[in-house]
């Protein structure tokens, strides 16, 4: 599925957009037409556009890379062995290399760039500044520090660089870190971010495997910080990256500004090797087969939260979000590291709590495998009740569920609660119910809808349906919100053979955890409230 060559190929093609146009230039000067007038609706677009990617900035930072500086008899080696031996490697360097389009990164030369960026003008020592405000954020607790590239002018000048190391000094510490003794995923991260923070805005940035030496947390963090750190998203900067990681995949799919492609190998007829390149799109696990990836991977952080798709997996994270912001915490848990969400839909485990026909043989299998399970990781379980009372067939397997004697295992059941959708209050709704009126109906007026919204939901109570399907109250909500006496809200709920469950679920979570609302709207739910305070508590304690 993956070469080196992947990166370079789309370098290759930058340069050679290059030289044929440079080509094509000079034919066309011969031929007595004048294209300009003749295409003169296009020519400047056209025209603009080669003068933009002849100007394209771009940098390359390749699997070889890293932090730590080599040395060879005590010396400091000067050279970037890595450049070189990509060189000599990779044809296609040597035709970017002699255009000076792309800054090959290895890292080797960390600290003479950090060097030359603190003795730089102001606009290029803010851009560090920036990283290092990044740094400090997310690994020292928000103290302030300064990264060093140390330097004595007369030892260099001597002829002696054994001391030029990169250190940090953190506010409140008496003693200087040096880079090299801090863990190995941070200088990776390091190396990764230092070069986007100081990127040229506009520049192209492609990355060989971005993974390497990342804990899933620090996977995340880095998509985290390119994806929405407002200082990256202002140069309007373009990332290629080609890579092997399952939990990449996971955190870009639901973006919409990343494309997703597989390239996996097959030979023609004559034997050559070629690659089949398509588009991977949201549901498509045989990406994730190709990889290697099972469940596994979420035992990785310190406990798992087990919920059933992806739309309980984004409510709860909206819910935990807003939560930790009201308590003054933000920043205090990190996904992947602290905890991980594991999604059990097609699994055993919905087929024991949902499907009626299940053999009593299947279920001791899943008990017996969620109690192994937990023997090595803590996990929170959530389920929807769909109402199960008394004897039924569901009922019974809940009990035995809640019965399961683990001290690393909860399971919870939204008791009072269809579904997790029934647990939004009308706070809730009031944000996110525009997004799913008719948009052809609403344009123009879309500040009317907003009040007319507001006003339905003060006769209507969105928890006072909560042991019914949802779509009963959006049925009612249906019945009074109308605009010139018509209705304006989509199908969104199922109402054949009679008033079902919420239809969109999946873009419904999406646009509530997007929403970030603040705490006090959540509240009015007491369901949202036990819930993600119990959540809450369930990671510290595996933290502890």
């Amino acid at each position: 599925m993956y070469r080196p060559e992947y990166a370079l190929e789309l370098l290759k093609l930058t340069k050679n957009i290059k030289t044929q146009y440079a080509e094509n230039r000079n034919k066309l000067g011969i031929v007595r037409f004048d294209f300009e007038s003749l295409y003169r609706e296009y020519f400047s677009e056209i025209k603009n556009l080669i003068t933009t990617v002849e100007n394209i900035k771009s940098i390359y930072i390749p699997t070889l890379r890293t932090a730590h500086s080599l040395f060879q008899n005590n010396q400091k080696i000067e050279d970037d062995i890595f450049k070189q031996t990509l060189l000599n490697y990779y044809s296609v360097f040597n035709l970017v290399q002699k255009s000076n389009s792309i800054d090959i990164f290895t890292g080797l030369h960390l600290h003479r760039e950090i060097l030359n960026t603190r003795n730089s003008k102001r606009v290029i020592r803010a851009s560090f500044e920036k990283f290092e405000e990044f740094i400090s954020n997310n690994f020292f607790e928000g103290k302030q520090i300064d990264i060093v590239a140390e330097f004595n002018k007369d030892q260099s000048l001597a002829g002696k660089n054994n001391s030029e190391i990169i250190s940090v000094h953190i506010e409140g510490e008496s003693e200087t870190r040096e880079l090299y003794k801090l863990g190995d995923g941070i200088q990776a991260l390091i190396i990764l971010m230092y070069k986007i923070f100081m990127a040229a805005p506009d520049s192209f940035i492609y990355i060989d495997e971005p993974e390497l030496n990342l804990h899933p947390g620090m996977q995340r963090l880095f998509l985290e910080q390119i994806s929405s750190n407002k200082t990256l998203t202002d140069k309007n900067l373009t990332y290629i990256i080609t890579t092997h990681s399952n939990h990449f995949l996971d955190l870009t799919i639901e973006q919409d500004n990343v494309s997703i492609y597989a390239f996996s190998p097959k030979e023609n007829e004559g034997g050559d090797k070629q690659f089949t390149i398509r588009n991977v799109n949201r549901g498509d696990n045989q990406l994730l087969k190709h990889l290697g990836v099972n469940n596994s991977s979420v035992f990785m952080a310190n406990c798992s939260i087990w919920v059933e798709g992806i739309s309980d997996r984004n409510y709860i994270k909206a819910f935990l979000i807003s939560f930790l912001k009201d308590i003054g915490k933000e920043k205090s848990l990190k996904e992947d590291i602290d905890f991980a969400f594991f999604e059990y839909a097609g699994s055993n485990i919905e087929h024991y709590i949902f499907d009626g026909n299940i053999s009593t043989e299947e279920k001791e299998i899943v008990l017996k495998d969620i109690n192994a399970l937990a023997l090595s990781n803590r996990i929170f379980l959530l389920a929807d009740s769909d109402n199960a009372t008394g004897e039924s067939a569901k009922a019974d397997r809940i009990r035995k569920l809640e019965s399961i004697d683990n001290q690393n295992f909860i399971f919870k059941v939204l008791e009072n609660a269809r579904e997790i959708e029934n647990i939004l209050p009308n706070g809730v709704w009031k944000e996110l119910l525009i997004n799913f009126c008719n948009k052809h109906s609403i344009k123009g007026r879309e500040e009317e809808v907003q009040e007319e919204i507001e006003r339905v939901l003060q006769k209507i109570n969105a928890l006072d349906y909560s042991e019914k399907y949802i779509g009963k109250f959006l049925s009612e909500v249906n019945k009074k919100l109308k605009l010139d006496g018509k209705s304006i809200l989509n199908s969104i709920y199922k109402n054949k053979p009679s008033i079902g469950t919420f239809i969109p679920k999946r873009e419904l979570s999406e646009l509530l955890l997007k929403a970030d609302l603040p705490w006090a709207v959540y509240k009015e739910s007491s369901e949202i409230v036990s819930l993600t305070t119990q959540i809450y508590n369930f990671i510290i304690d595996s933290k502890s």
